[in-house]
């Protein structure tokens, strides 16, 4: 068991086979993997754990936020990513941030994000005002416009720090939009295919 002061490692898997039974026992309040497993994929993953009792959340460990598969996997019930290149650094920090409710979506997810609600972007003049952090008229089915505002921006390819700058909120502030807009992405998938 490996630890340090705030995540504790609790359990390792080499298949997802192996591992449900023994993440249903732990009952982890996340479970890290890789987007890519050897005997199944990370869609797998957040599918069987979204049919366990206690539902941890799911970073997926990706060595490139352009994997064609990393979109998927997050609106089949992923909640983030961590761009890992084997070596661990960060991933504590992430999982923090997770187990806080915060994420980072970068600009291909967001571009994804805006189709996936089936919305435009805003005008980036618009999205760029402080007022735009604060709008909450509904934008399409599930989401409102300051979340549009906020995708758009991350489109555009805007770095939180310049977010910070116009909108006047921290960056955990949009680190947790960012997270609901993901959890928003689930419902949209249950939905798809209910449907």
């Amino acid at each position: 068991m490996q630890h340090s002061d705030d995540v504790e490692l609790v359990g390792s898997g080499n298949s997802l086979a192996e591992s449900l039974d023994e993440i249903d026992a732990l009952m982890p309040d996340i479970v890290a993997s890789d987007l890519r497993l050897k005997d199944n994929h990370a869609m797998r993953v957040a599918v069987e754990l979204g049919r366990l009792a206690v539902r941890p959340q799911l970073m997926l460990l990706t060595p490139t936020a352009d994997d064609l598969q990393l979109f998927a996997a997050l609106s089949a019930g992923a909640n983030a990513y961590h761009l890992d290149n084997g070596s661990g650094i960060g991933l504590v920090e992430a999982l923090l941030c997770l187990h806080e409710r915060r994420v980072v979506l970068g600009p291909r997810l967001a571009r994804q994000a805006l189709a996936a609600f089936g919305i435009e972007r805003s005008p980036l003049v618009t999205a760029s005002q402080a007022a735009a952090a604060l709008d909450t008229t509904p934008a399409g089915r599930q989401i409102d416009q300051s979340g549009r505002h906020l995708l758009t921006l991350l489109a555009q390819g805007l770095l939180l720090p310049e977010i910070v700058a116009l909108w006047k909120l921290d960056v955990a502030e949009l680190e947790r939009r960012m997270w609901r807009m993901v959890r928003l992405l689930h419902v949209r998938s249950r939905e798809l295919l209910a449907a």
